[in-house]
């Protein structure tokens, strides 16, 4: 995957949230770029990547950067990929889920702020159970 975000205009803004979970031998690749040009002032671009590791042989490598062709700009980059805790997962099952209800309840709740932002019930649900699907 490879994001670019150009900032142009005075004022302007851009917020690039990716989530991910990997499970088995998956790997990715993300390169999200916010690049402010000259007349950018005072504009603001945020961009941040996290992947959920849901098995020791997924691998996720990242690359966030940051351009800047213009003075009295805000720019904020960060990545992360890590495995669920196991606190976290025990907890859960000690509520009576298995583990992989609990992995995928951890997964849903990882993506829902994301989720949450599209208008589209129709596709809200399918990028629901597309999620469960792919976590049976």
């Amino acid at each position: 995957m490879n994001y670019i975000g150009e900032l142009r205009g005075e004022k302007s803004e851009i917020e690039i949230e990716v989530q991910g979970a990997l499970k088995d031998k998956a790997k990715k690749h993300f390169k999200g770029t916010i690049d402010f040009k000259k007349g950018s002032k005072k504009a603001k671009g945020n961009e941040n990547e996290f992947c959920m590791l849901l098995s020791d042989t997924a691998r996720a490598i990242s690359l966030p950067m940051l351009l800047c062709k213009e003075e009295d700009v805000e720019g904020n980059h960060s990545s992360a990929a890590g495995k669920i805790g196991n606190k976290e997962l025990f907890y859960i099952m000690s509520r009576g889920f298995d583990k992989k209800e609990a992995m995928k309840l951890m997964v849903r709740a990882r993506f829902n702020a994301i989720i949450q932002r599209i208008e589209n019930e129709d596709l809200k649900s399918e990028i629901l159970n597309e999620i469960d699907a792919r976590l049976n």
